[in-house]
């Protein structure tokens, strides 16, 4: 046995080479918790924003707070001075103690730091009243924050069952060698323990104590991945006191590791207007951004709801709103969550052009994207740097060539919310309120930021409720909030506050505005609901002519294209639209050149690519050489995201707010009679007067139990609540058409408040069961969320690593990937590009492949092919003008028609269109 050295812990590894590297087997486990520390101290003291906002809540002075994170942090890792975990390492398990004892299993090192406090009888809770003369310390402080620390892996630590003592797991030297540990590390960092004991009484504070417990867990983990890199931190083994490692290593490697890592704030920018921010974009302010412009800009944390039709530039706002409360110190960056991965693409890229003026001339910002296929962005891709070049020159012309994100940001999507600017899915954000492992960064970095939320009224209940229970979270600790909607109804706007307001602990306002356009903000000081005017380009009619049967809707749609105008047919669901297609092109009177399918159903290569036509042929640069007699039948893709312009809009019975969104794409720019973009100031749509063609049931007092199902078999499983489908209908029926903005509000209310009109006995059942859904998705939402009030711990939820909690229910689906044969070998689908696995997938229903069973040639394939494994490889071999299946699922791809299964594979792939 080797002797022991003066300080015991000096005898305890804390990170190991790997098998076969050069230079030392270890790096000395004092020297790592103080690097995590010094990464901690250093962060802290750059980003003065996060140290206030954490003092400020828990009414401390900023350097008692300071100095008891830097020790805690310094403790984070305690677990690993049992002998179980240091017997991980044989040569140094042989060293000093000979043959193994243990065996390292569950409970982990970082539950184990926590035991070794929590341990009443043998841990280091029993030295608390020693070290800081208060026998109740541990229950009054230290149990609320050391989960955070110990927690650093992602989870809180669990504690293991039946009364586990610490000597269980550690021996008495381990015990004695981190209790000398700690004691030396609060004689280097001298926390204050009297500023804390003097407010163990109060039950406010232990409130912030539990709420500030997931910002410090989210600290923990930036500060121990960052505290990690052997690059930054090197291995080393020859002891030195505590101090004069803090000191001369640990502190100046982390400044090194933070100016790496691109987490260190960007210092904002000056005030500036709309048109300084959005330069060369917008000449003259809407109403809203106007309002924007002009609101007070109240202290602490802020609600806005911004509700206006397309074209209103609420972005735009909501961009200006975010400058306003980075500029007066509530918010040092923003989050944009947008509904889906298009939406998100999109959004990257506008503000790619413009994100830089936030921020002070001479500061890097980094902007990052924030979903599971971004690596297929190119432009994302590009801006991935190595490292940030300081005081790099700025020039405030220049737009494309400034985008940039350090790579260490980049090389996880956990880490996005850590930028300066974020843009991604609203699914990652929601995942910092849900018991997913390291949720806590997340957390962290949204805590400094504006969190802007688009198309909030796309959310169903259960993630409606998760946006509920983020908004709750984020005002909690201290972060503000813009949400950005067509329009909302009013109890889904009363809800949003209610949870903001819950999270700042103030009575919740009665909001009773049905104005439109509306601005809604909501602070500690109250709420103010703020009518808007519109701005005369975007008002407009909307005539709505309704048809009851599919001879009427192909004779308007044939009308149209005769007289040369483009029409879109927007069908509800993947098999009604391949039957419109299919029927279309039977028909003979339509080019079939001229006839285009766009759903979701395609590999995302053929999927591009046919987003590419569409843009090309009905979006907002198309001519009349393009649109001249074409027809689109789509499915529910072409809601949003897409800029595309309709002549003419048909599209099946859907909920108000859907209908209102379509006709957003009908006749959405100035054009001439024959379709030619007409761009000059004051110019008016010269093409006839917009209708939208609604094919529904016809809109009788008394209906039929299947009055929707019996037009649309497959529809009824997408919109199940026929009761708000029949009020739609009806509503429609009565005043023909919508003024907006006029008229927004009184539809959306018509068919979502409580004064609609009464529905028929016949529906009833349907609407209730509906109903029952929502609640229960609102239910399973509130059960899956964390509570903020149990703090970062056990309690506040069901933490499994393992477990796959949903950010939406809507998103049942499986993952396919095409593959084929070449020389014995599967292939990709589609073998070219950078990702021709991502470029071969798409997703389809679950429930549309329950008995796939990988054969061993796939499963070997998965094993290769890691992202493969958690979907379905199809292999596909050539037939005449289609693609179909070996082995027991019936399916055929067509680059026309898409994927098909089942039934449909069965009945033919593609229509004879030539």
């Amino acid at each position: 046995m080797a002797d022991r050295n003066e300080h015991a812990y000096f005898r305890y590894w804390g990170k190991a080479r790997k098998e076969g590297e050069p230079g030392a087997p270890y790096h000395l486990l004092p020297y790592h918790c103080l690097d995590v520390a010094a990464v901690g101290a250093v962060l802290l003291e750059r980003h003065g924003f996060l140290r206030t906002k954490l003092a400020g809540a828990l009414s401390l002075p900023e350097a008692v707070v300071q100095t008891w994170i830097n020790t805690l942090l310094a403790w984070h890792d305690l677990g690993k001075f049992a002998e179980r975990f240091q017997q991980l390492k044989p040569e140094l398990r042989r060293q000093w103690w000979g043959e193994i004892a243990m065996n390292y299993y569950d409970p982990r090192h970082d539950s184990l730091g926590f035991l070794l406090w929590h341990d009443a009888r043998r841990g280091l809770r029993l030295e608390c009243e020693a070290w800081f003369g208060d026998e109740d310390f541990y229950l009054h402080f230290l149990q609320f924050w050391l989960p955070a620390v110990t927690g650093h892996h992602g989870t809180p630590p669990r504690l293991p069952s039946g009364g586990t003592s610490a000597r269980e797991h550690f021996q008495s030297d381990d015990q004695d060698a981190a209790r000398q540990f700690c004691s030396e590390t609060l004689g280097l960092f001298q926390p204050d323990a009297s500023a804390l004991i003097a407010r163990f009484g109060s039950k406010v504070w232990k409130t912030s104590l539990r709420e500030s417990a997931w910002t410090l867990a989210g600290l923990a983990v930036l500060c121990d991945w960052l505290g990690s890199d052997r690059e930054m931190f090197p291995y080393r083994t020859e002891p030195m006191p505590l101090g004069e490692y803090w000191e001369n290593c640990a502190l100046p490697q982390a400044d090194r590791a933070l100016r790496k890592s691109g987490v260190l704030p960007a210092a904002k920018a000056q005030p500036q207007s709309l048109q300084q921010l959005f330069s060369g974009k917008i000449e003259t302010a809407t109403p809203l951004q106007r309002l924007a412009g002009e609101l007070p800009i109240l202290p602490g944390p802020q609600l806005f709801i911004l509700e206006d039709v397309t074209g209103a530039g609420k972005t735009e706002a909501a961009g200006l709103l975010a400058h306003r409360l980075m500029v007066q110190d509530t918010a040092q960056g923003l989050f944009i969550a947008l509904p889906t991965m298009a939406t998100a693409n999109a959004m990257y890229e506008r503000m790619a052009k413009v994100y830089r003026r936030l921020f002070a001339e001479s500061e890097n910002p980094s902007l990052v994207l924030a979903h599971s296929a971004r690596h297929l962005s190119e432009t994302f891709s590009r801006s991935v740097l190595e490292g940030i070049a300081e005081d790099a020159p700025y020039d405030g012309s220049e737009e494309t060539a400034s985008v940039q994100c350090a790579a260490w940001l980049a090389d996880h999507r956990k880490k996005a919310l850590l930028a300066d600017v974020g843009i991604g899915t609203v699914d990652q954000a929601l995942l910092g309120i849900l018991p997913a492992r390291h949720q806590s960064l997340r957390l962290l970095g949204l805590r400094n930021k504006v969190l802007v939320v688009d198309e909030v009224h796309a959310c169903d209940a259960y993630m409606h409720r998760l946006l509920c229970a983020l908004l709750k979270f984020h005002a909690a600790l201290g972060g503000s909030a813009i949400l950005l909607s067509a329009t909302l109804p009013l109890g889904m706007r009363r809800e949003l506050v209610a949870a903001f307001h819950d999270g700042l602990q103030t009575a919740c306002p009665q909001l009773a505005a049905l104005d439109y356009p509306l601005l809604t903000r909501s602070s500690r000081a109250g709420c103010a609901e703020m009518a808007i005017a519109t701005r005369t380009e975007v008002r407009r009619r909307v005539a709505v002519h309704q048809v009851h049967g599919l001879d009427a809707v192909y004779a308007e749609i044939r009308r149209a294209v005769e007289t040369g105008r483009c029409v879109c047919w927007v069908r509800n669901t993947v098999h009604d639209a391949r039957t419109a297609y299919a029927e279309l092109a039977a028909f003979g009177w339509v080019d079939a050149d001229k006839l285009d399918l766009f759903h979701s159903r395609y590999t995302l290569q053929d999927r591009l690519r046919i987003e590419g036509e569409i843009v090309r042929r009905y979006g907002e640069t198309s001519g009349p050489e393009q649109r001249k007699g074409r027809i689109l039948i789509a499915t529910q893709v072409v809601e949003q995201s897409l800029d595309l312009d309709f002549d003419v809009m048909v599209s099946d019975l859907a909920p108000i707010d859907l209908l209102i969104q379509r006709a957003g794409r009908l006749q959405r720019h100035v054009r001439g009679v024959d379709g030619t973009r007409l761009r000059d100031a004051g110019a008016v749509d010269l093409r006839p007067a917009p209708e939208l063609l609604l094919f529904t049931p016809e809109a009788v007092e008394q209906p039929a139990r299947d009055w929707f199902k019996s037009l649309f078999p497959k529809a009824n499983a997408v919109y199940a609540d026929t009761g708000r489908l029949w009020r739609t209908a009806r509503v429609l029926a009565k005043i023909q058409g919508w003024n907006m903005p006029e008229d927004a509000r009184l539809l959306i209310e018509q068919v979502y408040g409580e004064k609609g009109e009464d529905i028929p006995e016949a529906l009833e059942h349907a609407s209730r069961e509906a109903e029952g859904e929502r609640r229960s998705q609102g239910c399973l939402a509130d059960f899956n969320s964390l509570k903020l009030e149990a703090g970062y711990s056990q309690d506040a939820n069901a933490w499994d690593n393992e477990a796959k909690i949903p950010t939406r229910l809507s998103d049942d689906s499986s993952t396919v990937y095409l593959a084929t044969r070449e020389d014995g070998a599967l292939r990709p689908f589609h073998p070219d590009g950078g990702y021709p696995w991502d470029l071969s997938s798409l997703h389809v229903p679950a429930k549309r492949l329950p008995d796939w069973r990988p054969s061993e040639e796939i499963q070997a394939l998965q094993k290769e092919q890691r992202r493969l494994k958690d979907g379905v490889v199809l292999v596909m071999l050539p037939q005449e003008r289609c693609w179909v299946a070996e082995g027991e699922i019936a399916a055929v791809y067509d680059p026309c028609m898409g994927l098909l299964l089942g039934d449909e594979a069965a009945g033919g792939a593609r229509p004879a269109v030539g």
